[in-house]
């Protein structure tokens, strides 16, 4: 799975609530599922850092726009059975099980 589609599509689609801000300043490791799910105005900012982040760890510099729907489907559906877990979360367990 790639991860520039998951989150990307994901937060464009639905939006992202700022967690943790003081200042401007957003911990992204603290962003919940819920959070996701419930959206907010900051949806694009959330999506490049978030798309940024996990594409970097992975040197990839392809953007396949054809996986987005089905990327931001799989972390929706994996945030609305536990939304609880931070968005972080779910895509590294998401990450593990592809390798």
């Amino acid at each position: 799975m790639k991860p520039i589609g998951f989150l990307v599509a994901a937060a464009l689609f639905l939006g992202v609530n700022q967690p943790a801000q003081a200042q401007g300043v957003t911990d992204m490791a603290k962003l919940t599922c819920a959070q996701l799910l419930e959206g907010s105005a900051n949806a694009i900012e959330s999506a490049v850092w978030l798309s940024g982040y996990y594409n970097g760890l992975r040197k990839n510099t392809k953007l396949d726009l054809n996986q987005f729907q089905k990327n931001a489907d799989a972390v929706i559906a994996e945030c609305k059975n536990d939304p609880k877990k931070t968005v972080m979360q779910i895509v590294n367990a998401m990450l593990s099980r592809k390798k």
